[in-house]
């Protein structure tokens, strides 16, 4: 299958197998994994045996639905569009998600850089952290679509729409996992920053537009 794991590195990804590999404490192999490396492990076997064309339709919206090169476009044309035809929903909606998902992600690439954890898909251990140049947690793509989500909830009155926007957002960013892309704690902690980074940012626009 296209992402099961363990297959030989050069078989997966010649150009990532070359990545220097620095983890910040020794493995202890002789250690089962714990916590929430137990569950990322289980859910990620679980999400690779053969999961349907469903769940490769999610992995695949996942991956260009809710890219931050396709929100933020969208969001700014909200906003112009909101504010040149007087439709003053449209032009919150947009101007809070453009900052939600552009904040979002800025947070997220100093976290990534920080932390600088390896995805599954390029050496199928969750503990591993510090490897130099990986940059799996926290997950980008739900980030974004949790940003996109929360901003749209925050500015429709019907609350079934927002709840909606979040459910798609959850659905979608859990493409990632399947993906192999993430494991679902990267998943998990995308989806929380961007939450309340966007949830911040339209706390501070309202206050910012009251005060006008």
């Amino acid at each position: 299958m296209e992402n099961s794991y363990p297959l030989p590195r050069e078989t997966r990804r010649p150009a990532r197998a070359r990545i220097a590999r620095q983890p910040l404490a020794a493995k202890l192999q002789s250690r089962p994994p714990r916590g929430f490396g137990a569950l990322d492990l289980a859910i990620r076997k679980y999400c690779l045996e053969d999961p349907g064309p469903i769940a490769n339709a999610v992995k695949i919206a996942g991956r260009y639905g809710i890219k931050r090169h396709v929100l933020i476009p969208g969001f700014a044309l909200c906003w112009v569009a909101g504010r040149k035809a007087d439709l003053p929903e449209l032009e919150r909606a947009g101007k809070i998600g453009l900052t939600g998902v552009v904040a979002t992600a800025l947070v997220a690439e100093v976290i990534k850089r920080s932390l600088c954890r390896a995805r599954p898909c390029d050496c199928g251990d969750s503990a591993e952290w510090g490897t130099k140049g990986a940059r799996s947690f926290p997950s980008g793509h739900a980030g974004s679509a949790f940003a996109a989500a929360t901003a749209i909830a925050c500015v429709v009155e019907d609350r079934r729409v927002g709840a909606g926007a979040l459910v798609a957002a959850g659905v979608l960013a859990g493409g990632r996992v399947i993906a192999d892309r993430h494991w679902a704690s990267d998943v998990l902690a995308g989806a929380a920053l961007g939450t309340a980074v966007t949830a911040l940012g339209a706390w501070w626009i309202t206050r910012k537009d009251i005060g006008r």
